[in-house]
């Protein structure tokens, strides 16, 4: 397989997790809150979002930058998760944007979405704390232990993502540039 072909692959799974991830956001609202202004800005902009990324990614257009426009998608899909419907459900899916785009193991794509990552963590924990922790944790070490953790997930991905770059390039796959 060539690197093209496993950048495809990795845009077309990107794309069907970012369609699950705005269906899942709007259930949530549609079931929790009930707010129809928030559903239609989530359909309108993760929606869209997504829909722009499908149609780059099966008309092979921007094949080797589709992966920021993911990571756009990804993130405002988070943000419109907290946002909306602010729990500690919504928290953790700051986790699961890092690891969908973990798929694509690239480095700086990993680092992006980790400082992404810490600052709708800051966010949240700022905004919705209350809604997030007990009120136990509503101190600046818990913000520290929070994105403590993020950093951690960022470079263990970084860290799988070199390791499966050396293997391919020593295993002489191809895929490497």
């Amino acid at each position: 397989m060539e690197h093209a072909e496993l950048i495809k692959r990795q845009n077309r799974l990107v794309v069907q997790l970012l369609w699950i991830a705005s269906g899942m956001v709007f259930l949530n609202n549609l079931l929790s809150v009930r707010d129809p202004l928030a559903g239609a800005i989530i359909v309108l902009a993760c929606g869209g979002l997504a829909l722009a990324m499908s149609y780059v990614v099966y008309t092979n257009r921007m094949v080797h930058t589709a992966k920021y426009l993911a990571l756009a998608g990804v993130y405002l899909t988070v943000f419109f998760f907290i946002e909306f419907t602010p729990g500690l459900l919504s928290y953790l899916a700051i986790y699961m944007g890092l690891f969908i785009l973990g798929i694509y193991q690239d480095q700086k794509l990993i680092t992006l979405a980790g400082i992404l990552s810490v600052a709708i963590s800051t966010y949240a924990f700022f905004a919705y704390q209350e809604l997030i922790l007990h009120v136990r944790y509503h101190n600046l070490w818990a913000l520290v232990s929070l994105n403590f953790f993020i950093v951690l997930a960022c470079c263990l991905l970084v860290l799988q993502a070199q390791f499966g770059y050396r293997v391919l390039r020593d295993s002489g796959g191809g895929i490497c540039e």
